[in-house]
């Protein structure tokens, strides 16, 4: 490119300065939404695997309900697919009335589940403790004297506070796990060096398998070489249930040999007594005796009875808060898939208009470059260097801000976890496509026009484009409607036909971006909705009471009504495949009045569900997960048992995995009976204070063994990032809406300078003027935004079954006033491009703009 060409080049962007910025800041925003609502997903996920790399979090908890000891943990060891094991004590206590703590062994060598500290320092004494950082919200200070309740596991009860941490095992900043003490859920946890534990028996082991910290954490990847793994541990422990019980019946039966022997002594010396000279003492000795023989007669029959351990291996989803931030994470990367893809789409759209507008007004141009002897190569650097500027500054600048700002804002707005360092990852992939796509919208379009023009002969290229020939319009076949319209009016609607590209493209923009805000609104409303719909359409109870006999009922001022049912979770696993989901199987004493409690409703027919004794009810997401329907099976483990039960139904379902059936068929199943020691509680009052007077009433009554309120738990499910990625695109989605209006104006005004010149020398005022191109852009508005409301609907039913994750399944719905708004926000950027476009208007220079053909 000679200088001079090259000067003509730098013209073109310093004379059109707002085209070209235009251009570039839709790229700009089309990138930088793409990248960085795509990278989010990712960089949650790596923030999340380097602190749990960093805090060497175990990869698998080992427990069993009689404790394990030495011969355990040797075992484990043993196995070739094992790291590294850290034994761990552990006792929950209910240290007050409205606290519960998990009270945790704590070994200074300890290589696993290392904890952080967040203030003082750990403990070295046995006299010292660390509280959970959440205990601050109870009052404790470091230095403080903390008490616990006389337990025979500890040899202590008083400590000093000498630090606050956090532990890798609770990603949630709020959830602590539950248990069958006080309210039901553990408050906070605590650490104390191990030698201050008196415990025989391990609590728990935790393992390391080797490699497990090749695969990033939460990753299909890293779950499938873990239940590898696991597999092999079960396989190293299988006998040790067994072994187990035999240790546990040898220790008992030793102690009941020591008794026997006494017993033996006793009886011997009875024996010696002559019969005449038995006294009272003697013959109570007798009587004493035979109570002894009945005793251990009975003790060795519960010898007998005593039953093998469950072995239990739980994985890092068991942890508080930790599928629920995986959740979250997947959550958004399925979001990330279809809305920044259309978000980049409409730029690219808009973009490869504006630059192929460009380039066919400059016709003539490029005749009279062509005349004067320029190559054609010549003539298309020009384009070229132009496109490809706005396109690598577009893309550029928008991918490396998107992947700068977006995703650690998103980090630092989930306030629901305790990560605290942001580790990002350089989307490459991600900004390579961002790149190519700016590109293609720019100098793509660009080349296609040019090589389109550039085979026309010069003289043909110098000539203005014959205007289109004009036609009737459909309403002009509307006679009485025609007749009524102002000259003005007929005037706005044969230009709307009359450029049909034109028309298609404004409205086309206008209705993706409306379409974007009302999708971040309708996805604002589905998350905000989960719990309600739950609790209000599905479960109708606010309380869930557990007490110790199937027949006592609970008494307290604010119950309304109650529902005995047992309450078991269970695990569910697909007819094929592995992988397995922790389900909540409900079971009525009665099916009498249970939909006061539970609405059943058949997904496919929206009819009420009955429970029968033919088989169980499904809730919808575990229907989805299992791949079963009415009429299929589905396979379960109920309390170690592998059983499989016919599919009744599958029932709408928002929050959870459930399973209903009736009393007679749980026992066809298992082989038991049901033991209704649960209370599904209906109350007069849900706010706050009432819950926990109703709670504590509850707590104070003989035989109640926990109090739960199911709605106001689940009220702290995961959504802060949803809730962020939703506020980022309904801003990012209202600027694009911007930027895309102007360049639309734009374009539209400079095509048509001429025509807008000759009706001001007509005598056509100012105000007039405006109200000639203002009436077309409302129009095209309003058509953009109906439009754009249909788009929305899709583009939200789409990206919420993509959401989908784990037990939950987002209700489909978006309020009227995520309508109202998305209208709003797009006429008022509409109303603002027209005041802009009016005063542009005012300065048009008639005599340049008519003599511009010549």
């Amino acid at each position: 490119m000679n200088r001079t060409y090259f000067k003509a080049t730098v013209r073109e962007i310093t004379q059109s300065m707002g085209k070209f910025v235009s251009i570039v800041l839709i790229i700009l925003l089309g990138s930088l939404l793409y990248v960085g609502i795509r990278g989010v997903g990712p960089d949650l996920n790596q923030s999340a695997n380097h602190y749990f790399q960093q805090q060497q979090l175990s990869d698998v908890k080992v427990s069993s309900t009689m404790g394990l000891t030495n011969s355990d943990l040797t075992s484990i060891k043993h196995n070739k697919n094992v790291k590294q094991t850290a034994a761990s004590h552990m006792v929950t206590l209910q240290k007050s009335r409205n606290q519960v703590v998990s009270v945790y062994s704590y070994q200074k060598q300890a290589k696993l589940d290392k904890l952080k500290l967040v203030s003082g320092k750990l403990p070295t004494k046995t006299n010292q403790i660390v509280l959970d950082a959440k205990a601050k919200e109870n009052g404790y200070h470091i230095g403080d004297t903390y008490q616990l309740p006389k337990n025979t596991n500890l040899k202590r009860r008083t400590f000093k506070i000498v630090g606050f941490v956090n532990s890798p095992q609770f990603v949630s900043s709020t959830d602590r796990g539950t248990t069958n003490l006080g309210s039901g859920t553990v408050d906070y946890f605590a650490c104390v060096p191990n030698g201050a534990f008196s415990q025989k028996e391990y609590a728990a082991i935790a393992v390391q398998f080797k490699n497990s910290n090749h695969y990033a954490a939460g990753t299909d990847a890293y779950n499938d070489q873990v239940d590898r793994q696991k597999a092999s541990l079960k396989a190293t422990l299988s006998k040790r249930p067994r072994d187990r019980q035999k240790q546990l019946q040898a220790s008992a039966q030793a102690k009941l040999d020591k008794q026997s022997d006494k017993l033996k002594q006793q009886e011997k010396q009875l024996a010696k007594v002559p019969s005449g000279y038995q006294t009272t003492q003697t013959k109570a000795a007798k009587q004493e005796l035979t109570a002894g023989k009945k005793k251990i007669a009975a003790s060795e029959v519960q010898i007998k009875q005593i039953a093998k351990p469950t072995y239990m291996y739980n994985d890092r989803s068991t942890n508080p808060g930790y599928q629920d931030y995986f959740d979250e994470s997947h959550s958004i990367a399925a979001i990330a898939i279809i809305f920044p893809g259309f978000f980049l789409f409409i730029a690219i759209l808009i973009t490869f208009s504006t630059i192929s507008r460009m380039v066919e007004k400059n016709r003539r141009e490029i005749g009279l470059m062509r005349a004067l002897g320029y190559t054609k190569r010549e003539i298309a650097m020009k384009y070229i260097v132009y496109t490809l500027l706005a396109g690598i500054l577009g893309a550029g600048l928008g991918g490396v801000l998107g992947m700068l700002t977006l995703p650690q804002f998103v980090f630092s707005l989930l306030s629901n976890n305790n990560l605290t360092e942001f580790v990002g990852v350089i989307p490459w992939s991600y900004l390579a496509q961002t790149m190519v796509a700016g590109l293609i919208a720019t100098l793509g379009s660009a080349l296609i026009v040019l090589t389109i023009n550039l085979r026309e002969v010069p003289t043909n290229l110098m000539r203005e484009r014959a205007p289109k020939a004009g036609k009737r319009i459909l309403l002009e076949r509307i006679k009485p409607l025609w007749s009524h319209l102002s000259f003005n009016q007929k005037v706005s609607y044969r230009n709307l036909f009359r450029y049909k590209g034109r028309m298609i493209m404004t409205i086309v923009g206008i209705a993706g971006c409306t379409g974007l805000i009302l999708t971040g609104f309708g996805i604002q409303d589905s998350v905000n909705d989960l719990v309600p719909t739950q609790y209000e359409d599905v479960q109708h109870f606010q309380a869930l009471v557990t007490v110790e006999k199937a027949t006592q009922q609970v008494h307290a001022d604010n119950i309304a009504a109650q529902k005995p049912v047992m309450v078991k979770s269970i695990t569910a696993r697909p007819t094929h495949g592995t992988a397995n989901d922790t389900v909540t199987l409900m079971v009525p004493k009665t099916t009498t009045n249970f939909a006061k409690y539970v609405t059943l409703k058949s997904v496919a027919t929206s009819k009420r569900l009955h429970l029968t004794n033919k088989g169980v009810i499904l809730s919808e997401k575990l229907a989805t997960d299992m791949h079963a329907k009415a009429g299929s099976s589905v396979n379960l483990q109920i309390g170690g048992k592998k059983v499989t039960a016919k599919v009744t139904g599958v029932t709408t379902n928002y929050a959870g995995h459930w399973l209903y059936t009736t009393q007679a068929y749980y026992k066809k199943l298992t082989g038991n009976s049901v033991q209704t020691t649960t209370r599904l509680v209906k109350t007069t009052h849900t706010k706050k204070a009432q819950r926990e007077k109703l709670s504590r009433q509850l707590l104070k009554e003989k035989g109640v063994l926990n109090v739960s309120f199911p709605r106001y738990a689940a009220s702290s499910l995961s959504t802060g990032g949803l809730g962020s990625v939703v506020l980022i695109m309904i801003v990012m989605s209202g600027a694009l809406a911007l930027v895309v209006l102007y360049n639309l104006t734009n374009i539209n005004i400079s095509e048509r300078m001429r025509e807008l010149a000759t009706i001001k020398v007509l005598g056509f005022y100012d105000r007039e003027v405006t109200a000639y191109v203002a009436r077309e852009n409302v129009i095209f508005t309003i058509a953009g935004i109906v439009v754009g409301w249909g788009i929305g609907l899709f583009l939200h039913q789409f990206i919420m079954v993509k959401a989908q994750t784990g037990s939950i399944l987002f209700p489909m719905t978006i309020h009227y006033p995520g309508f109202i708004w998305s209208a709003v926000i797009t006429g008022c950027f509409s109303l603002f491009i027209g005041i802009l476009t009016h005063f542009k208007l005012k300065h048009i220079d008639m005599l340049d703009a008519l003599s511009a053909g010549e």
